[in-house]
């Protein structure tokens, strides 16, 4: 028979992945846009990266978008923000 906990601890590492992805995704933000923002602000999908948050923080995000997505390039992180 077939173990399902095999077959779960792909998802269980794709989990792990996608919350050090984040982490990393909100650190580069925080440092280069020097804002505060935190994981529940950020919406990740396929290739883009939502920001929920204040116009007041999203204007500072979006003046340093090419900084940003420039510093996600060289971790491999390839998102655009929209």
């Amino acid at each position: 028979m077939i173990s399902v906990t095999n077959f779960l601890s792909k998802f269980l590492k794709l989990e792990k992945d996608n919350k050090l992805k984040q982490s990393l995704v909100l650190d580069i933000i925080n440092k280069v846009a020097k804002v505060s923002l935190n994981k529940e602000m950020l919406q990740m999908g396929d290739e883009q990266l939502k920001i929920v948050c204040s116009p007041i923080f999203r204007n500072e995000v979006f003046m340093h978008k090419k900084e940003i997505e420039d510093s996600l390039k060289s971790q491999n992180i390839y998102l655009n923000i929209v």
